[in-house]
């Protein structure tokens, strides 16, 4: 009688490092969809991503403090190049953008014209050997999984939606997207040299909350800063999407190195895109209704997260 092997520990844990990476992608999506209403209400995305990275970075806080491995791992901080440390700043730029485009495209479309940028950025940090696994080939399957994902933002893109956005929000788009996959890189680095993802978070949320908190002043003290309405406690989800965005770096920078940066960029996107098609689909906003093309668009981005992982 033959006695079937048991899958290898390799496998499980790749699987269960997508399945984290699907599901924070997922928990994206939603943190775009609260920051668009509360953008909306604020009347000002840099404000609105202040606020964002400010409930994220008491959260992360609240974690550390709670570990006292966490509080060790703080200090070996200083042994991170500076220049490592500033993944933060793509966060950022992910949070400001997303909070600006989600209530004129939707989550959906939105999501989509993420891929663009983190599916080249991922293949050019892996390249690069700029996550904390080193440089990583880029074999006919890692290539031809970021081809599909170019094609589907192509296909989605071909929608009215798409076709009324303005060129420069589309633009700040994909440089986010892009931005994201040097922040899974950079912050990586820092889970690996502290070796707590807690840490990496919290030196993510605290680069990413001065580089607002200094853009917010720049732009009250040359603009004004007009703020509308702050929403009440009938709505006081809405200022969860920092928290959210906490627990999506953690798990980022906790898989980034068994999956390399694009395999995690796909298949957080994945999750993302998900997650974003049914929340249109079961709240949709204003103006920004779901159409065909960004259904097929959703669908080629998964097969695309298969094929990423096949062995050459």
């Amino acid at each position: 009688m033959s006695v079937e092997a048991p899958p290898a520990a390799g496998s499980r844990t790749t699987a269960l490092a997508l399945s984290a990476a699907v599901a924070s992608g997922a928990m994206v999506a939603l943190q775009q969809r609260f920051n668009g209403e509360l953008k909306t209400a604020l009347g000002d995305a840099l404000l609105t991503a202040l606020v964002s990275f400010g409930t994220g970075l008491v959260a992360v806080v609240v974690v550390v403090l709670s570990r006292s491995s966490a509080r060790s791992a703080v200090g070996r901080v200083r042994n991170v190049p500076w220049v490592q440390r500033l993944g933060g700043l793509g966060g950022a730029a992910l949070v400001v953008v997303g909070a600006a485009a989600a209530p004129e495209l939707g989550v959906a479309l939105l999501s989509v014209g993420l891929v663009a940028g983190q599916t080249s950025g991922g293949l050019v940090v892996d390249r690069a050997g700029w996550g904390p696994g080193g440089m990583r080939a880029l074999t006919p399957p890692r290539v031809l999984g970021a081809t599909l994902c170019l094609v589907a933002v192509g296909i989605s893109v071909l929608g009215e939606g798409a076709r009324a956005a303005s060129p420069l929000l589309v633009l700040l788009i994909v440089g986010a997207g892009f931005l994201t996959s040097v922040q899974q890189a950079l912050n990586g680095r820092v889970r690996a040299a502290t070796g707590d993802a807690g840490v990496a978070t919290l030196v993510n949320f605290v680069v990413g909350f001065v580089a607002l908190a200094l853009g917010v002043l720049v732009h009250a003290a040359v603009a004004g800063l007009d703020v509308g309405d702050w929403p009440g406690p009938d709505r006081w989800y809405l200022y969860l999407g920092g928290p959210m965005g906490a627990v999506f770096v953690a798990t980022a920078a906790l898989v980034v190195r068994q999956l390399g940066v694009l395999r995690l960029g796909l298949a957080v996107t994945a999750g993302q895109l998900v997650g974003a098609l049914l929340l249109d689909l079961a709240v949709p906003v204003a103006d920004a209704g779901v159409e065909a093309f960004t259904v097929v668009g959703v669908a080629l981005t998964l097969v695309a997260v298969y094929v990423s992982g096949r062995r050459p």
